[in-house]
């Protein structure tokens, strides 16, 4: 049966908009492939976003001087653009968000940057806030793991600890991004195998269950804080030197701050905040 253009249109928009089903559960994948003529405009802002949100966390858990915040809210706002052009450029040509680690990265310069800019009692300080991070992750991840696996096998609680055991000894960094961007790996069966009751293994073994094929589960949220280019970089009271030049030519016509279009119909979405985990 051949479908006119019209209900073939229909159809892909359909799907566009509320994503792929994966077996019981929906994986709603997030609007973003080829959605905004501005890629590289809002790769920038997510970029600011992020880095605005650290220097938020800096100051409250490492509490810098006002020399010590100066320095480093001057440093974030001359050296962002140069030291994640790639990373923009990455999402400017990626197929879709989910290839490109944001979090990761921006972290990893802010890193850098506190190294450069604060005192060695309050690089330690950071350290511990980045250290108790990625347990709060670990933890996060594995724990909606561990959860999908009780359902499909009925864990006991003994068995829901060895599990969780099992899986930090497998533990990866890139499972927090699969959380961040709304999904989960799957507990494989082989992983858990062998604190499985005889019972648990038939089912798990068993392919023509219907929860053997689902590959993913809902995680966490998609959405990354924004900031306007146009919008100084702030920690505390300080913001960055007005010296600096601002990327302002580019925010021409970019979409509003903490918001984006959908590519389908031009609706502008708020963009959730993401929730700063401290360590102290």
């Amino acid at each position: 049966m051949r479908l006119s253009r019209a209900v073939r249109t229909f159809l892909m928009l359909f799907f566009a908009m509320h994503g792929y089903c994966c077996s019981q559960e929906v994986v709603m994948q997030p609007l973003l492939q080829n959605a905004n003529p501005n890629r590289e405009i809002r790769a920038k802002q997510w970029v600011r976003g992020l880095i605005q949100q650290e220097l938020n966390a800096v100051s409250v858990v490492c509490k810098p001087d006002a020399e010590q915040a100066q320095k480093l809210v001057d440093m974030a706002e001359s050296q962002w653009k140069p030291k994640l052009v790639t990373l923009v450029k990455a999402y400017s040509d990626a197929v879709n968000r989910q290839t490109v680690d944001f979090e990761s990265r921006v972290e990893r310069l802010m890193a850098i940057w506190i190294n450069e800019c604060l005192d060695e009692s309050r690089v330690k300080i950071w350290s511990e806030e980045l250290d108790n991070r990625a347990i709060f992750r670990q933890r996060l991840v594995i724990g909606k793991m561990v959860i999908d696996a009780e359902k499909k096998f009925g864990l006991t609680y003994k068995q829901m600890n060895e599990v969780t055991d099992l899986l930090k000894e497998r533990y990866r960094e890139s499972w927090w991004q699969l959380y961040r961007q709304g999904t989960t790996p799957e507990t494989k069966f082989v992983w858990i195998s062998r604190v499985l009751s005889e019972s648990q293994q038939t089912l798990g073994n068993d392919r023509t269950n219907i929860n053997r094929i689902e590959s993913f589960t809902s995680g966490g949220s998609v959405d990354l804080p924004s900031k306007n280019l146009s919008e100084r970089f702030e920690l505390g009271d300080k913001k960055s030197d007005s010296v600096i030049q601002l990327d302002t030519r580019d925010a021409e016509g970019a979409p509003e701050n903490g918001q984006r279009k959908n590519g389908i119909d031009g609706v502008l979405l708020p963009l959730i905040e993401i929730p700063m985990i401290f360590g102290r």
